[in-house]
């Protein structure tokens, strides 16, 4: 299910930085250098952002003609071999060896370091590697075991800039992440507009779809969860890089679909190959062919939707293979929508689209430009927009499905082979601060997430504001003789659990009371009552059990009675009542307070 909405230009904040550190690459003696990694990619700038001009070997003789930095503060070397020229990254450029002993000499990369013959300096050397790059320690256990397999690899840390809990607000929006309506009712969100309460069903936000839990997008936006050798893929960086990206790769995507073998264009007759349409498409667009032919797999599914059938009731003869603007409104269903998108004019996208080649070519362009060139260069920035790329944050999405960077990850994990897994692959890891301690975890409860009151009030008292079950926060002022309250409140599901009501003392001044909800599945919510009790604590004497603020005879009567096992004081009356402070309330703390009285 994917949303091509609002885009916007703009030079890209990334590729501005980046450009800006490519400015300040200084001068310096020539020197040399030889390449540490399987394959190495040669880039038009210093930094992950500029295109890729190709790659080059272990092993290949390099001259380092000045240094750069990235936005990200990392180095790279700007090297010319043979007719190439353009920065590499210099974690992968050994400046010590020579081409005959690159392959037996350790380097201080950390894909090099890997084929050292001391595996102890290689954790090392990559420890090294991810502190520099500033991930958090929550990230290195699953980023050593990724590392461990795949040496090669090369792990990015993106610092967002942004908190936590800020992207989450901004993340649970109503209608920006959706999941399937036959989901877990777990994942699937009580909050305002996304459930009818009195019905007790969820509103179709995108035809069958609608909004997703807080608990299931905390857990797919949340990166941690997915650095593992498959997942991890919605993290590599998806711009075409040819000496990677071949034919058999977008077969091997294709291969179980309605896409694995040739169409004929309706309206032209010419008969196109679906997997040299891709490559096509990739050379057009500067995005992965693997990429593209997932991306295409997940919208259109295995055996086709009318979109890409040619078969859209309305819309007969035209082709959306990415859905752009394929979302539903009161009108039309998503596949009309995009279809009407697809028999709009506009040359750049090869629009209108009335034969499959030209949907994917220009779809691909419009995603090229769209997303790619917009710093979202990442199935997991295609789906959480915290890539400024000149058009803001959060709202420029591609898709609304929830796990959708995580289904299109296993297809490009899946596309590539021996070879290339073994290479120097691109990953950039976005990293946010005040990360919650723990991973957060997935949603597997059957039981749904409504965790709401359906009353809460104060015996005798009226809470300000009036109680609604989407109000989390109520005060009331009591006087200064009450103290005392009785907390009633009932759950709207009768399924979930309340706990904190019932009677409650009062403090002076003011008196937090939280009460408890526990949905079916376990979620919790928090309603506070803040009652104020009027006045101020009277002064505290000692000995003064009776409470009138003073030391008399009633107190030392009150004393003995207690003493003698006739009246019971209480735990605060007690440790008034201790009058000479020797840890025990007998009829000796009422002869002291009796003395104290007549002068003795």
């Amino acid at each position: 299910m994917g949303l091509f909405k609002r885009l916007a230009g703009g030079v890209t904040a990334l590729a501005l930085a980046a450009s800006l550190c490519s400015a300040v690459t200084v001068s310096a003696a020539a020197k040399t250098g030889v390449v540490s990694a399987d394959s190495l990619n040669v880039r038009t700038g210093a930094g992950t952002s500029y295109s890729i001009v190709t790659a080059i070997d272990e092993g290949t003789a390099v001259t380092i003609n000045g240094e750069a930095t990235d936005s990200s503060g990392q180095k790279w070397y700007k090297i010319t071999t043979g007719k190439v020229s353009g920065y590499v990254s210099a974690w992968y450029i050994d400046t010590d060896s020579t081409p005959s002993q690159a392959s037996s000499e350790s380097t201080s990369t950390p894909a090099a370091s890997t084929r050292s013959t001391s595996s102890a300096s290689a954790d090392k050397d990559f420890e090294g590697y991810m502190t520099s790059q500033g991930f958090p320690e929550s990230y290195k256990p699953m980023l050593r075991e990724l590392h461990k397999s795949h040496p090669n690899w090369i792990f990015m840390a993106q610092h967002t800039g942004f908190d936590w809990k800020e992207v989450l607000a901004e993340e649970v929006v109503l209608g920006r992440s959706l999941v399937p309506s036959y989901s877990l009712d777990s994942w699937k969100s009580v909050s305002k507009g996304a459930y009818d309460f009195d019905g007790g069903y969820w509103y179709g936000l995108d035809g069958s779809w609608v909004q997703a839990s807080d608990e299931i997008i905390a857990y797919y936006l949340d990166p941690r969860n997915f650095l593992d050798d498959t997942y991890i893929f919605m993290f590599e960086n998806l711009s075409y890089n040819p000496s990677v990206h071949n034919i058999e790769g977008v077969r091997a995507i294709l291969s179980d679909t309605f896409m694995k073998g040739s169409f004929t264009a309706p309206d032209t007759g010419v008969k196109y190959s679906y997997a040299q349409t891709f490559m096509d498409a990739a050379a057009q667009s500067g995005v992965s062919p693997y990429h593209l032919a997932a991306r295409c797999r997940n919208e259109q599914g295995v055996q086709g939707a009318p979109q890409s059938l040619g078969t859209t009731s309305g819309y007969e003869g035209y082709y959306n293979f990415f859905d752009v603007q394929a979302f539903a409104t009161a009108k039309l269903t998503a596949a009309q929508m995009g279809c009407k998108y697809a028999a709009t004019t506009n040359p750049t996208y090869l629009l209108p689209w009335t034969n499959q080649y030209k949907s994917i070519v220009g779809g691909s362009i419009f995603l090229g430009t769209g997303y790619i060139s917009k710093d979202q260069d990442t199935l997991y920035l295609q789906k959480f927009d915290v890539a400024d790329g000149g058009n803001g944050y959060f709202y420029h999405q591609y898709m609304t499905c929830i796990f959708g960077q995580a289904t299109e990850a296993v297809s490009l994990k899946n596309a590539y082979s021996d070879k290339v897994l073994a290479s120097a692959m691109e990953f950039k890891i976005p990293v946010y601060e005040n990360m919650p301690e723990k991973l957060c975890p997935k949603p597997t409860s059957e039981g749904n997430n409504n965790n709401f009151l359906k009353s809460l009030s104060v015996k005798g008292c009226t809470i300000s504001p009036k109680f609604d079950k989407f109000t989390s926060s109520y005060s009331l002022t009591v006087a200064e003789g009450v103290d005392t309250v009785t907390l009633k409140a009932s759950a709207l599901d009768s399924g979930a659990k309340v706990s904190g009501t019932g009677a409650k003392s009062l403090d002076y001044g003011k008196n937090k009371l939280t009460v408890k909800v526990t949905a079916p599945s376990g979620v919790k919510r928090s309603y506070t009552v803040t009652v104020t009790r009027s006045g101020s604590a009277p002064k505290t004497v000692k000995g003064d059990v009776s409470g009138n603020s003073k030391l008399d005879i009633t107190d030392a009567l009150m004393i003995m009675k207690h003493s003698a096992g006739t009246k019971k004081l209480s735990a605060a009356q007690q440790k008034l009542a201790d009058y000479n402070a020797d840890g025990a309330v007998n009829v000796i703390d009422a002869l002291s307070i009796m003395k104290k009285l007549s002068g003795k």
